[in-house]
């Protein structure tokens, strides 16, 4: 069972990320997609099960940014963490950065339930 809850919509970004565990550089990892919530790790030859806690170090947008983290799943090459607090300042300044847009959300109405006439 997974934990991970998606609140924002993730972007595909391409940045270099360091994963520190119990505070030493662990490995290294490419950023594939972020939201203020998380993000996805394209990661070699590392395996972190579901519910360890990282710290990803990552630099961009003129600083060094130091995030707590947790593993919420791991598939292949890669984990999706989820940042034990939101990160919006990070979020907002890449899709600024990246001039990147999204369509408004607009919630979807409930499936009407169909009636038999059998």
């Amino acid at each position: 069972m997974s934990v991970e809850r998606r609140y924002s919509t993730r972007f595909p970004v391409d940045l270099r990320v360091h994963i520190l565990y119990r505070r030493r550089r662990f490995s290294y990892a490419r950023a594939r997609n972020l939201s203020e919530q998380g993000m996805y790790l394209d990661v070699q030859a590392v395996t972190l099960p579901s519910g360890t806690l990282v710290d990803l170090e990552l630099q961009c947008l003129g600083k060094i940014w130091l995030i707590p983290a947790i593993v919420v799943h791991h598939q292949g090459g890669g984990i999706g963490v989820m940042f034990r607090d939101p990160q919006p300042e990070l979020y907002r300044g890449l899709l600024e950065n990246h001039r990147v847009t999204f369509p408004p959300h607009r919630p979807t109405a409930p499936a009407r339930k169909q009636s038999s006439l059998y």
